[in-house]
């Protein structure tokens, strides 16, 4: 049962307070209640569900008002959207990031195989157009899924696994046909929120089992294909303002690329309310500017337009001149906890096409001697003022997972013992510039595109440059736009790839990219990782045993319920990576901070920042309010 941080109330509790223990009547925003006196909107007691969900202020009950400012990087940036607005998926993250804790759903129910899952709704919950939401909305979104049709973006699910079946209105269920131990996980994480964002009554217009006139309406509405519009309007994307939504705000501007700001209101069927009986969210408005670099969004920071964010600015590089500029932007730095691993991880491409690289980049002694030759005090010096410790991929120290093999092993700066074991690789031989010639007699020349996107990336490529030129090897590092890297590295045409270290805590068991070819951002293994998935790629190539027996653990992992099994089997899976040594990491993220308008209350300190637990969502952003 859920535990608050800072109250130490159980969920179950808080549920409890819900409805007539209040001993009072609701609450709403004054906008809401000059509606309601017009006509023009329901009493607030019939907008909200029969037991809505109560939550405890992280400091105290808010007051109504004001407009909560951020901004959006390019025209895709729904990442921001997903984590902040629109963070409130079927079953949730509690604070602390201990346990899956209900949230549209009022329960849950699990088996003890972890193959059946029913999840009992709200009697009277709305979506934002006042329409009942019920389990067919959820059922409704589990087939689009499922549909073999459908060929927009889905999340890692199994979905021929997965059968749903509406028991009543309010009761739902989820029938595995393999165990699945980590499924209330994934429900729980940033991509498990399409089964609650896709109402049935609109957009049902867009799917053809709903709808045989699926595709003219899709075509009529300027789209592609229903596929297109099921994805950009329903599921992922937020081009439709009109979509019916469940969250503490409702859009108002379509983020289609031709607006600037993006606008969200206050949702008067949200269906959560504070300890005093305040239907949320307390702030009136969400307004995201749309912006084309991180300079433009650092310079709004400093002038005091951002009142609660740290999506893109947050670096190292940019917080001297951040916290300096705290006084005359009239906002403060609060802390948070990095959960991610490492700020860079360089990843050589052991599935290469060109049999000659392939050879080179699966000999683990050449990717000991990369590591060895890598200066990771200067970048730590250099790129994070300090901040930071050599670091491999490997799950942090405070992790139930930590493994220090694993984190430490060849982090120590040594291009002796690099250059030695080069030469015993039999690349002795050099050119008239001191770089090591292949197998094949040619330069070994190691092809980087970072995203340009993200400038660390290629701060620290330039310095491993320098480094790795001191031992006979051309790195030739380059910036490109993100689409083109990626392009790369899903058609398997890249030497190298470099990203953060996401999977640093809890989330190493749900995201294991760099500890096995686990999905497509394992760009260390794209071809193993698509025979993991199954995806029927052209790609796809069956793994060396080692990778296989990991493949195989991770399968056994998911299918018990267990969870000290599951930490004893990740072990396993850890202890097989230490020993291939897939991948270089850099340097240990010491943690972060997010800039919070000063006026501003229920600021959380020390929240968990990383993406599966998509930070700021599970600390409840309806709470926060403007001080008086």
């Amino acid at each position: 049962m859920l535990r608050t941080k800072f109250t130490g109330v159980s969920l179950a509790a808080l549920v409890a307070l819900a409805g007539p223990a209040f001993g009072q009547e609701y609450s709403q925003a004054p906008d809401l209640q000059a509606a309601v006196d017009a006509g023009s909107l329901p009493p607030v007691v019939e907008r909200l569900p029969e037991n809505p969900m109560v939550v405890t202020p992280i400091e105290s009950v808010g007051s109504y008002g004001g407009t909560w400012r951020s901004a959006l990087k390019g025209t895709y940036d729904t990442g921001w959207i997903r984590r902040t607005v629109g963070y409130q998926p079927l079953v949730a993250y509690d604070y602390e990031w201990t346990e899956v804790v209900p949230n549209v759903a009022e329960r849950f129910e699990v088996n003890d195989e972890a193959t059946e899952f029913t999840f009992y709704l709200r009697e009277g919950h709305k979506w934002s157009d006042g329409e009942p939401f019920t389990a067919e909305d959820l059922l409704f979104a589990l087939n689009v899924m499922k549909s073999p049709a459908y060929a927009g973006r889905k999340p890692a699910f199994e979905w021929d696994k997965m059968t749903g079946e509406v028991i009543d209105p309010l009761t739902f269920k989820v029938t595995l046909s393999d165990p699945n131990g980590l499924f209330l996980e994934r429900l729980a994480s940033v991509e498990g929120q399409f089964i609650v964002n896709a109402a049935k009554h609109y957009c049902g217009k867009y799917f053809p089992d709903v709808d045989p006139a699926a595709t003219d309406n899709a075509k009529a509405e300027g789209f592609d294909s229903w596929t297109q519009a099921m994805e950009q309007s329903c599921f992922f994307n937020f081009v439709d303002e009109d979509r019916p939504l469940l969250f503490a705000w409702r859009q108002t501007t379509p983020y289609d690329g031709l607006n600037q700001l993006i606008e969200f209101e206050r949702n008067p069927y949200f269906f959560k309310v504070d300890t005093e009986g305040q239907q949320l969210p307390y702030i009136d408005k969400v307004q995201m500017v749309q912006t084309e670099n991180v300079e433009d969004i650092v310079l709004k920071v400093v002038n005091g337009e951002i009142d609660f964010s740290n999506r893109h600015f947050a670096t190292v590089t940019n917080k001297p001149v951040i916290y300096d500029g705290q006084e005359s932007g009239g906002y403060t730095l609060k802390a948070t906890t990095d959960a991610r691993m490492n700020h860079a991880i360089f990843q050589l491409n052991l599935t290469h096409d060109d049999p000659e690289k392939r050879k080179l980049y699966n000999e683990k002694d050449f990717r000991k001697a990369l590591s060895l030759a890598m200066d990771r005090e200067e970048i730590i010096d250099v790129v994070f003022a300090g901040q930071g410790e050599p670091y491999q991929a490997a799950p942090r120290p405070s992790s139930q997972f930590y493994d220090e093999t694993l984190a430490k092993q060849f982090t120590e700066y040594d291009p002796d013992t690099a250059n030695e074991l080069l030469d015993g690789l039999g690349l002795t031989e050099r050119n008239s510039d001191g770089i090591r010639l292949g197998y094949d007699g040619e330069p070994i020349r190691i092809q980087l595109f970072s995203p340009s996107d993200q400038t660390e990336f290629n701060d620290i490529a330039q310095l491993v440059v320098e480094h790795w030129k001191e031992i006979g090897i051309d790195l030739d590092a380059r910036n490109a736009e993100r689409s083109l890297v990626y392009e790369r590295v899903q058609n398997n045409t890249h030497d190298m790839h470099v990203w953060w270290g996401d999977g640093g805590m809890n989330d190493a068991i749900l995201d294991p990219r760099f500890y096995f070819p686990f999905n497509l951002e394992s760009a260390f293994a794209e071809k193993w990782s698509q025979y993991f998935l199954n995806t029927g790629s052209t790609l796809a190539e069956a793994p060396p045993e080692e990778v296989q027996k990991q493949m195989d653990l991770y399968i056994d992992l998911i299918a018990s319920p267990d969870k000290e099994e599951q930490k004893e089997i990740f072990g396993e899976i850890l202890d097989i990576a230490a020993e291939q040594f897939y991948v270089i990491g850099t340097v240990l993220p010491a943690d972060g901070y997010v800039v919070a308008n000063e006026k501003l209350g229920n600021v959380p300190e020390g929240q968990v920042y990383t993406w599966v637990y998509p930070q700021p969502g599970p600390m409840e952003t309806s709470q926060l309010y403007y001080k008086k």
